[in-house]
């Protein structure tokens, strides 16, 4: 409350119509001086505490709180205040949270973070970090401080790819992921550090739905869970002695492909829970079947008809047991050139770092280019025969036991180079796979 008291002020003073003393003017005078000091020193103290919109004349503005209680009041609008920690971030990497709410950067290598400026003890403070790295291929790594725990207890359990040593926790980044935008909180002024993601949805966490190769891929560690996309169960409406079986649509069958069988068969030599392979795909509704892979066709004894018996392309569960330590091959913009030959399903690389019968393969790039020579971009493929003298590969869909399966049989002839990017995974099989059977 001001302390401003005019009731020294005589008002009525001068008297008109006579002679006045002249102290009347000083006392005055003397109390307007004492209230003006008053007035300043008080506007002074507002200027320097007041919460003010824009600067004031001959000032600069400066809205720091210090730490007051506001209570009870309503917002709108509020803002978090960012800062750009760099976009070639390498090595020790200081966060000063008193700079920014928000604080984003791009890494360049790894780095080590340390932080400072964080809100008083026993007070609730935190900024969000939003990391990137250049492509899905760089490796880096997030360390951080040794107050920020890793425990069941924080947002650490949530976190893909966290893992601890010599008390330090670091965070690299999970398969096909560029950026990882994490919460920081604190309770006692740093002393211990609360980490949890953001952009990470749980349910991804869990549960990725991708097939990974049998190395796993950048950024899959122990733990990692996938599941391959989903698939459409067929209903098989007829068997013919060529032999062939019938349905309505083919077009997601391919030679190789592990199938089951349920319901009730239509041919005694098809057991029902029993685990086949695709043989032939004969036109878009017909295909045969085999006890093994790229094994003789099954007979069928007649034609029949019906409806009730099912087949179950075979998904997978697969579960990482150990880290990603695969190098790979290829590189960016190697044309990949299918031969026209006799043997059609050759596929010619530029490249051949890392190639050999039996390791993962993957082709990306323009789908539509790599649908001209019949490959589906980011698709799992495995080398079946690789000859080094003349680069050039067959593949298969599907492997077991560490052996490339059936060739694949759908590679088209083109006159010229596609160019499109490939990478071949060379390492340890990291991932392990369960049938998930159909009921």
């Amino acid at each position: 409350m001001s302390t401003i008291n005019t009731n020294g002020i005589d008002a009525n003073y001068p008297i008109p119509g006579q002679n006045n003393s002249t102290q009347g003017f000083r006392n005055n005078f003397t109390a307007i001086r004492q209230n003006l000091n008053i007035a300043g020193n008080e506007i002074t103290d507002l200027q320097n505490k007041a919460v003010l919109k824009s600067a004031l004349a001959n000032s600069t503005i400066n809205n720091d709180m210090g730490n007051t209680l506001i209570a009870n009041a309503s917002v709108l609008q509020f803002r978090n205040t960012m800062y750009n920690l760099g976009n070639a971030l390498i090595d020790n990497v200081v966060v000063d949270c008193s700079l920014g709410d928000v604080q984003y950067g791009n890494l360049a290598g790894d780095i080590f973070l340390t932080f400072g400026s964080w809100v008083p003890t026993t007070t609730l403070g935190g900024i969000e970090l939003q990391i990137g790295r250049p492509n899905v291929n760089a490796n880096f790594s997030i360390t951080f401080p040794s107050e920020a725990i890793l425990s069941n207890n924080t947002g650490w359990a949530l976190i893909e790819n966290s893992g601890e040593a010599n008390a330090l926790t670091t965070v690299t980044f999970p398969y096909d992921c560029t950026q990882l935008n994490l919460k920081l909180t604190t309770t006692d002024c740093g002393n211990t550090i609360y980490v949890e993601p953001i952009n990470r949805p749980f349910k991804t966490n869990q549960i990725s739905v991708r097939t990974p190769p049998s190395t796993g891929q950048l950024g899959d560690t122990v733990g990692t869970v996938c599941v391959d996309p989903g698939t459409t169960q067929l209903i098989i409406t007829g068997a013919n002695t060529d032999p062939f079986f019938t349905t309505s649509d083919t077009s997601t069958l391919t030679p190789g492909l592990p199938v089951t069988i349920t319901g009730v068969s239509l041919e005694a030599n098809v057991v029902v829970g029993n685990t086949y392979y695709v043989r032939n795909v004969v036109s878009n509704t017909a295909f045969t079947l085999s006890t093994t892979a790229g094994g003789a066709n099954i007979a069928v004894a007649a034609n029949t008809t019906g409806t009730s018996m099912l087949l179950n392309p075979v998904q997978y569960m697969y579960v990482a047991v150990e880290n990603f330590s695969a190098s790979w091959g290829g590189a960016n913009n190697n044309p990949v050139n299918t031969v026209a030959t006799l043997a059609p399903n050759i596929i010619n690389l530029f490249n051949f770092v890392n190639v050999a019968n039996n390791n993962p393969i993957m082709f990306t790039g323009s789908e539509t280019d790599l649908a001209n020579v019949g490959l589906q971009a980011n698709k799992v493929y495995y080398i079946k025969n690789a000859w080094s003298g003349n680069n050039n590969i067959t593949v298969s869909e599907f492997r077991n036991n560490g052996i490339a399966g059936v060739e694949y049989q759908g590679i088209l002839t083109v006159a010229a180079n596609t160019d499109v990017d490939f990478t071949v995974y060379d390492g340890p099989d990291i991932f392990r796979r369960i049938p998930l059977q159909p009921f």
